[in-house]
């Protein structure tokens, strides 16, 4: 008897769990009857946690194309393959595992996401670039390969500017610049200690970038950095559902609070819907993350889009071919009744009338009255994160509906990149309720760090 399944293929062989992708979604997956099924690449060291949520999990020689298509040849009998998915916003050093699965998706007649779109959401030059080709409002970028290189984008760009790498995750050496000694410094700094990261992996691989007036330009992990002119404004993000080619803008949160480190900026509090922007301006952010999602190309796919609103309008910072972090998976549950799992499970199963709920979900979030505010806290130096007390303040908190602690036990680079140790979703009246929340939480959680070096 064959079993219709979903396969997910997944390249996170990190100590630490990077993101809580594959669980919900073969949760919505289950409920409805499909096994859940899992590659991942022979040779990794994490297998426990791939087996514990797995139905079957199994290992490909690599990661490419033709071994996710001969490993769905291989089920043939036993299995129907009926969607086949990653965490497409993760550029492994074994390869852009979004386009692999996409063209592999296409070989095999499934639903998939535009390759080379994904490749432009996920290196951020290319995004810059799509975006100048189409005449979006964008900012001067340079891709630089060497300190030489780097001073002159610096001087083509501008300062003050945002420093940070083609790809990859958790904010990590992100750099705000107001000359060329900072610049300078923030480059050497990455260059030594860009392995450190916790989310190095995301940096991608070595490769070739398409060519541009009769020139090639390589991309280097650990060496290539993007500079970028700085956007001012009120920084936020749109969370969207491409279903086929048609984008659904749907929730628009706000950053309330951003602190900025040494090599990352940190995403203390935001807020569901804004606060600080007009009905009008919502409308203009929804039409240009519209317009920006259809000019790198983008099919089929759950987006936070991220921006920041300038004087002459909204202007993107990067797009994520994925779910959101933190809570904005409550968000789309309280605000629009929607469940961004099981709305990507339908989008791969191709099921109709996913326009008419997405339009529904839109009209819920339109007419919302309530505010939510998601929160999170970062750890205050470097060390061995052991834990956080005073959660029961949590637990007797009427504003905060749910919250998550990350695991103890491991070593934690406060200034290189973000680590939230906790998120929190609460019910708000408005922007200085969500501060007061924020506060009290700090107030009254403390956080344990051990500055000892492991042992």
């Amino acid at each position: 008897m064959t079993h219709d399944a979903i396969l997910f293929i997944d390249v996170d062989d990190s100590l630490s769990v990077r993101y809580l992708y594959r669980e919900p979604h073969f949760a919505v997956a289950r409920a409805q009857g499909l096994a859940c099924l899992t590659a991942g690449i022979r040779g990794r060291k994490h297998l426990q946690r791939l087996q514990d949520s797995s139905d079957e999990l199994f290992l490909l020689d690599a990661l490419n194309e033709q071994s996710i298509v001969d490993l769905v040849g291989e089920l043939d009998g036993r299995y129907h393959i009926r969607g086949i998915f990653c965490q497409a916003g993760h550029p492994s050093a074994l390869g852009e595992v979004g386009c692999i699965v996409a063209r592999a998706c296409q070989r095999l007649g499934l639903v998939y996401s535009s390759p080379d779109a994904i490749a432009a959401c996920n290196n951020k030059f290319l995004m810059r670039k799509v975006l100048k080709q189409h005449g979006l409002r964008s900012v001067p970028f340079a891709l630089c390969n060497n300190e030489q290189e780097l001073q002159a984008g610096a001087e083509r760009v501008g300062y003050p500017l945002i420093a940070k790498p083609p790809f990859g995750g958790a904010s990590a050496f992100i750099k705000k610049c107001s000359n060329w000694a900072q610049l300078r410094s923030h480059y050497a700094h990455f260059l030594s200690d860009h392995g450190a990261a916790a989310y190095a992996d995301f940096y991608g691989c070595a490769h070739t970038l398409p060519e541009e007036d009769g020139h090639c330009r390589d991309y280097i992990p650990g060496r290539s950095l993007l500079l970028e002119g700085y956007i001012p404004g009120v920084e936020g993000s749109v969370e969207c559902v491409i279903a086929g080619e048609r984008i659904h803008a749907l929730l628009i949160n706000e950053k309330l609070l951003l602190t900025e480190r040494s090599g990352t900026v940190l995403e203390n509090l935001l807020i569901s819907p804004p606060t600080s922007f007009t009905p009008a301006q919502c409308e203009q952010i929804r039409r240009y993350a519209a317009d920006c999602l259809r000019a790198v190309g983008l099919t089929n796919a759950v987006v936070h889009f991220e921006f920041r609103m300038t004087d002459e309008g909204p202007v993107v910072i990067e797009i994520n071919p994925r779910v959101g972090g933190l809570y904005v998976n409550a968000a789309f549950r309280d605000l629009a009744a929607i469940d961004p799992y099981q709305v990507y499970l339908a989008l791969l199963l191709g099921e109709p009338g996913l326009n008419a709920h997405l339009e529904a979900g839109a009209r819920r979030v339109e007419a919302a009255g309530q505010h939510y505010a998601m929160l999170a806290i970062y750890p205050e130096h470097s060390g061995y994160f052991k834990g956080i007390e005073g959660l029961a303040f949590l637990d007797d908190s009427p504003s905060v509906l749910e919250y998550a602690q990350q695991d103890g036990g491991h070593f934690i680079d406060a200034d290189i990149e973000e680590h939230y140790l906790l998120k929190c979703w609460a019910r708000v009246d408005g922007a200085d309720h969500a501060h007061a929340v924020h506060d009290a939480i700090r107030q009254h959680l403390r956080v344990i760090i051990d500055h000892r070096e492991a042992g």
